[in-house]
């Protein structure tokens, strides 16, 4: 290791970026013939590449042909996409090599994170080579899945909350970075709407090194900047219901997922919260089907607060198991559906049965055919390659935590992003997809760990980590 860090400074970012690359081609090339798209069949979320294919059909981005919606995770991704089948065809190939440009560009946002924010480069270099050789988000590459663009666009805003703060005077370069923050902040909202609130533990870091002058001028530009950014899709969905529609209509989904008498037994079981009946309940004629999903949230939503409201009891136990459910070193969920079984259908006192016959399989909305993770090369290899591998970064992330405390004023930007995310999740649904494209922020308190201890045993003090 001592070689590697006496390599000239300037090499180590681009020997990390052909890391990254190079990790996330080999995957595509062993495993690609396993994750190839099949006719109508996808790995990922089948939802937006149905919305991608229609906004390059008719111009409109919806689950259903010219009709817009709401009842989607991500707005920004399906366009995306759209942009990446129109430039490269709809294909496995194409959807890894976009996901591989935000990778890219989420590892030289960490190294500067570490170099900016911890300290030292040496941080930033290792966090990157975490991120980099990260089995689960190598996978989310190869699938149509938003993961990568949000890990690249919760680090960008991570870092430009980081120069927002370094700038003294309000000079054209502030006013740069100002708009900067402020479209980086827009593109999350539109990524994953509830990432957006990180924004509120930027702004509270702000007011540790600023005043409270210094925090309002730079913030509020910033907000409107990523107001202007969002604005064109609030005004469409507005049109389009007559109603402000916030963006990422599938609350209904996630609170009720995360809040019903299901919620435990599922967790405990190891099963997706996405299954329920519930969810799937949406009956629509052609042309109503975005109506009647709007419909359905609202329903979900009413559904789970009533609950929460008539059983504040089960509070403590919802909370605990979404927590670990969170953060467990192990994927969840833990159990994939397998071909002609589907075990996430539950009985009236809260328990799981199995379907195994195709027309009941059906008539509870669910396909027969089974998730690819069932295999035993993903279900087995691959989750004990994360517990490992995430277990052993959590542990040390949490020793990094630790030994960062007495530099708090500047560590605690990731402090904050991290529990308002978490916060978010375990009040509504957890899932290992939505606390990953935060781990390669937690990757920097690893690093400083690693690298704390390896400057420790007497290696080279040019190695040496800012003890924070």
């Amino acid at each position: 290791m001592s070689k590697l860090l006496n390599i000239s400074e300037r090499y180590w970012l681009p020997a990390i970026l052909v890391l990254c690359l190079a990790a996330r081609l080999g995957a595509l090339l062993i495993f690609g013939r396993h994750l190839a798209f099949e006719g109508d069949v996808i790995h990922g979320e089948g939802g937006y590449d149905v919305r991608a294919q229609n906004l390059l059909a008719t111009g409109v981005l919806g689950i259903e042909a010219g009709q817009v919606d709401v009842e989607t995770s991500t707005v920004l991704y399906p366009v995306l996409l759209a942009v990446a089948y129109a430039v490269g065809g709809r294909s496995l190939a194409t959807v890894s090599v976009l996901n591989i440009l935000f990778d890219l560009v989420t590892v030289w946002a960490v190294y500067q994170l570490g170099r900016q924010l911890l300290g030292r480069p040496t941080i930033g270099a290792l966090a990157g080579v975490f991120f980099a050789l990260y089995p689960y988000l190598i996978f989310q590459t190869l699938s149509v899945s938003y993961t990568s663009l949000l890990t690249m666009l919760l680090s960008l805003t991570a870092l430009s909350f980081v120069a927002l703060r370094e700038r003294q005077r309000l000079d054209s370069g502030t006013w740069l970075v100002i708009v900067a923050c402020g479209v980086s902040i827009g593109l999350l909202a539109l990524t994953r709407a509830p990432a957006v609130l990180v924004a509120l533990g930027g702004a509270l870091w702000l007011l540790f090194r600023l005043s409270l002058w210094q925090s309002i001028v730079r913030l509020v530009p910033a907000a409107l900047t990523s107001l202007a950014v969002i604005a064109p899709w609030l005004w469409q969905t507005y049109q389009t219901f007559n109603r402000f529609v916030p963006i990422g209509g599938n609350l209904g989904v996630a609170l009720w997922g995360g809040n019903s008498p299901y919620t435990v037994p599922f967790i405990q079981a190891g099963y997706s919260l996405s299954w329920l009946p519930e969810h799937l309940d949406v009956q629509a004629q052609s042309g109503e089907v975005a109506e009647r999903l709007l419909e359905n949230r609202e329903r979900l939503i009413s559904m789970a607060l009533a609950y929460l409201r008539e059983n504040p009891d089960q509070i403590p136990a919802l909370l605990f198991w979404k927590l670990y459910a969170q953060w467990t070193p192990d994927i969840f969920p833990m159990r994939n559906p397998i071909n002609g079984v589907v075990p996430f259908v539950r009985q009236a006192d809260g328990t799981i049965r199995v379907l195994t016959e195709p027309e009941e399989i059906r008539a509870h909305g669910f396909a027969t055919q089974g998730d690819i993770y069932a295999e035993p090369l993903f279900s087995i290899l691959g989750r004990w390659a994360h517990r490992i591998y995430f277990g052993g970064l959590l542990i040390l992330a949490l020793v990094g935590l630790w030994q960062t405390r007495h530099a708090w004023r500047d560590v605690s930007l990731i402090w904050l992003i991290l529990f308002i995310l978490t916060a978010f999740h375990v009040l509504t649904t957890p899932y290992t997809r939505y606390r990953a494209p935060s781990d390669p922020l937690l990757f920097l308190f690893s690093a400083h760990a690693v690298l704390h201890f390896w400057t420790q045993h007497g290696r080279s003090p040019q190695v040496e980590v800012q003890n924070a």
